[in-house]
């Protein structure tokens, strides 16, 4: 054999093994390969409301017999867990799109974002037909909340993600961004309401700051402080931009209703958590301003693709809270039906009434947008509760951390 052939050889093995180990991110079909020209890139895919926007455009792409790609971006660790969640839940469904899981780390200056974004805008499989002008909307979810061992620092970083996926953003045309913030920037723990009776998208958290020793304060500022940082990359770049901000967000997690729920692992979430020790009757049930996990999903990909949702700033939400009594109403009627859970343990907590505004009295003002710009139409929370109550009884599989 000649040296030249011998050389041939390995650069042949060689480019197999690169293909091999891009394909290795990839979540592949039943589908056959098919052109299109719109690309959905989703960071934080694999936590509780990533998941669901997922879900959502998957199902968006099989109604209206659409042809794009879905890019969810995940910790380098969770890559390979996510295909097979996937695997799992798609078995079986009609193809949608066109859906890959690649690394992501909000911490490491922008360089995986940036990759996802050249990947999608040069991918010769979404460009067969020689269009340049491939439309990508970026799914900004990935932030982390919760307690930690340094939240103060965990803040920065939520912000530091935020700025450097937007410096990124700006290095690549035709791309629009859907950003998810929350009510913790609309306003702070007392804070009052602008127009004195309840929070509008005109209101801003000017409250909380970094806080050595609450870990909520330091978590509201990041998201604040991030919302405003995106809004002014935004106007620099000329980036067209849409804000999310929802409540506390319940509701069942996605693939808990199915029937391979068995199969199925959970997200990782303070709410899933939360709501797991309520059901339970581990913890008093308590009176939270939130709206349902699917109609937060539901209000991303609708501000994602109209063209008159460029710009504005939606509050995602339920008007007004519902009282802890009956909510743990809900959660003990679904004990009973599923006869999985002792009613009789569920207790709530009747002592708070509310922040700056009462119980049951409205708290913001978001119906009207959402149904009006977005089409969306809020579950009532009864609903949610008795759902995700439902779904977190059944499902077998403990939650994975994310």
């Amino acid at each position: 054999m000649t040296d030249e052939r011998r050389c041939c050889q390995f650069i042949g093995v060689l480019f197999l093994l690169l293909i091999s180990a891009t394909v290795s991110f990839a979540l592949t079909t039943n589908q056959e390969s098919r052109s299109g020209n719109k690309v959905s890139i989703v960071t934080g895919a694999n936590g509780y409301i990533g998941r669901e926007v997922v879900n959502v455009l998957w199902n968006r792409e099989i109604k209206d017999g659409s042809i794009s790609t879905i890019l969810c971006l995940v910790r380098p660790a969770r890559v390979e867990q996510e295909i097979q969640f996937w695997n799992r839940y798609l078995q079986n469904q009609p193809n949608g799109c066109r859906l890959e899981v690649l690394p992501y780390d909000m911490l490491d200056g922008g360089e995986s974002i940036l990759k996802a974004l050249r990947f999608a805008s040069t991918s010769k499989s979404l460009d067969s037909d020689g269009n340049k002008n491939i439309d990508i909307c970026v799914y900004h979810i990935a932030s982390v909340f919760g307690p930690s061992e340094d939240h103060v620092q965990t803040a920065k970083d939520n912000v530091q993600g935020t700025k450097d996926l937007f410096l990124a953003m700006a290095k690549i045309p035709n791309c629009r961004v859907v950003l998810t913030s929350s009510m913790a920037a609309v306003r702070g723990t007392g804070q009052e309401p602008l127009n004195g009776k309840f929070y509008t998208n005109q209101d801003w958290n000017s409250l909380s700051k970094l806080h050595e020793t609450n870990w909520g304060s330091s978590y509201q500022w990041s998201k604040a402080e991030s919302e405003h940082i995106a809004w002014d990359l935004a106007k620099e770049f000329n980036i067209p931009m849409t804000s999310i901000c929802p409540s506390f967000v319940f509701g069942p997690p996605t693939g808990t209703l199915s029937e391979k729920c068995d199969k199925i692992p959970l997200s990782s979430s303070y709410s899933i958590e939360l709501v797991g020790q309520w059901v339970r009757g581990e913890s008093p049930v308590q009176s939270r301003l939130c709206v349902d996990v699917r109609d937060v999903a539901k209000a991303h990909v609708a501000a994602g693709s109209l063209p008159n949702a460029i710009g504005e700033r939606f509050l995602v939400s339920t008007e007004a809270r519902v009282s802890s009594e009956k909510m743990a109403e809900a959660l003990a009627k679904v004990c009973r039906e599923t006869k999985l859970g002792d009613p009789d343990a569920i207790s709530f907590d009747g002592k708070f009434q509310g922040g700056a505004i009462p119980i049951g009295a409205q708290e913001v003002e978001a119906s009207n947008r959402l149904q009006d710009i977005l089409g969306v139409t809020l579950r009532p929370v009864e609903e949610t509760i008795a759902d995700m109550g439902r779904a977190l009884l059944v499902a077998k599989d403990t939650a994975v951390e994310q």
